[in-house]
């Protein structure tokens, strides 16, 4: 229901610990862990990293699975204190200039900032900025499986103005991320949550096996009753199989037409 995906071990082991998760049995070219909710995967530095990352974790699911991505991570900042977190809310690619606006729909108290990925440590820092090396690569792999609403980056800060990062100890960085498991595990639960209630809302109900073993359904019929199935579930109280039996019908097109007609006659009451 939910990815995180990490530069570092030293970042991922509180959230391993925290969490409980379980280090995948199955080789991987990738550190992977998981519970039933959650599946970590531990990238390496850089947005290029990121991205094959994320691509890693997308290839083992399924193609219409929908589940929530997070990138957690240490990053620099030109305003907040060292050990703060945010939540970026536009992420910038400086090489190239392209910017990503994660859509911040839920109410979440955490601090939000810009956040400007670097292919390379800065010891520069721009007021009200974060940086760091992975986001932008994160965020561009994680959209081409998932809305916008999904997609999200929490860092904890690690350097500043006042303790730049040639001075900063990475022995330090477990400290920091254990230091906000207080605001990471509210993020994490709202994420899955609403993941949870979409799911609800949108995926095929018990209907789909029963209706698609009784008749054959082109790609594209399959993908209209898939939708058909949603609208019923968000507009109707009883089960479509209450209201219909699909061994009635003589083929798909006949069933999917009676299915379109009643939801058509179909009137909500406020």
């Amino acid at each position: 229901m939910i990815r995180l995906v990490l530069a570092f071990m030293h970042e991922a082991r509180p959230l391993i610990d925290y969490y409980r998760l379980a280090k995948a049995e199955c080789p991987h070219p990738y550190p992977i862990y998981a519970n039933d909710q959650i599946k970590l995967i531990v990238s390496g530095i850089g947005k290029t990293a990121a991205a094959a990352a994320v691509g890693y974790l997308q290839a083992l699911g399924l193609p219409s699975e929908t589940i929530a991505w997070l990138n957690l991570g240490i990053a620099g900042h030109g305003t907040l204190g060292m050990g703060q977190g945010f939540l970026a809310h536009r992420v910038e690619d400086q090489a190239t200039g392209r910017c990503a606006y994660p859509p911040l729909v839920f109410p979440f108290s955490a601090k939000t900032s810009d956040l400007q990925t670097v292919d390379h440590p800065l010891n520069r820092y721009e007021a009200n900025r974060g940086y760091d090396m992975e986001a932008s690569g994160f965020v561009q792999s994680a959209l081409r499986g998932a809305t916008a609403e999904w997609v999200h980056c929490y860092k904890v800060v690690s350097d500043n103005p006042s303790l730049p990062l040639g001075k900063f100890d990475k022995a330090g960085t477990k400290a920091l991320i254990e230091k906000r498991l207080d605001e990471i595990d509210p993020l994490v639960s709202m994420l899955i949550e609403q993941v949870l209630e979409w799911r609800a809302v949108n995926d095929p109900e018990s209907a789909w096996d029963e209706i698609t073993k009784r008749h054959r359904f082109s790609e594209t019929r399959r993908a209209q009753l898939r939708r058909l199935l949603q609208r019923w579930k968000a507009m109707e109280a009883r089960p479509i199989l209450s209201c219909i039996d699909p061994g009635a019908y003589p083929n798909a097109a006949t069933l999917l037409d009676d299915v379109r007609q009643r939801l058509s006659l179909h009137r909500l009451a406020f």
